[in-house]
């Protein structure tokens, strides 16, 4: 069984850019300020895509080997599997000040991705924002939401999809 680590340096390629010199220069594009860092990969062929990432600073001595991947590679399984044909997962990371979302409509994969937040509104605002930018209506979506949350952020969450599932 494989654990699991949080970065949010990461982004995802179609499978055909996954050549190791493609990989760095994605990667060092996205990331300027990560220029040492090293570059890892791991395949997602649910999505015919390839995971690009790199440790944040305090997890850069986390490699593969030892059998931790990023966070989100367990959230785009996850993703896949949910029978929804809105999928959407928000992991809401307080501590850290990050949240990672993901959104699929049926088996297509429309973002992966995570945003700097400071508090649960921000989370929704960017959740909102990309259902929004990707015409799918929230009100016809469940939230699949991996964090904390008290009873009037969940509902204020509540009152703009259709439901929230809790996940640990």
């Amino acid at each position: 069984m494989s654990e699991y680590s949080p970065t949010h340096l990461f982004t995802l390629v179609p499978e055909g850019f996954s050549d190791r010199k493609n990989r760095e220069t994605i990667f060092c594009t996205l990331f300027p300020t990560e220029k040492d860092a090293e570059v890892l990969s791991i395949p997602v062929p649910q999505y015919s895509a390839v995971l690009i990432y790199s440790w944040e600073g305090r997890n850069r001595s986390i490699t593969p080997d030892s059998g931790v991947l990023p966070t989100v590679f367990k959230h785009l399984k996850d993703l896949s599997a949910l029978k929804d044909h809105n999928k959407l997962i928000v992991d809401f990371d307080i501590e850290r000040k990050q949240t990672c979302i993901l959104l699929a409509e049926g088996e297509r994969l429309i973002a992966a991705n995570s945003y700097h937040t400071v508090d649960f509104p921000t989370a929704v605002y960017y959740m909102l924002e990309l259902l929004s930018k990707s015409q799918i209506n929230p009100q016809q979506t469940t939230v699949n939401l991996i964090g904390k949350a008290d009873d009037a952020q969940l509902k204020m969450l509540k009152s703009y999809v259709r439901d929230i599932k809790l996940c640990l």
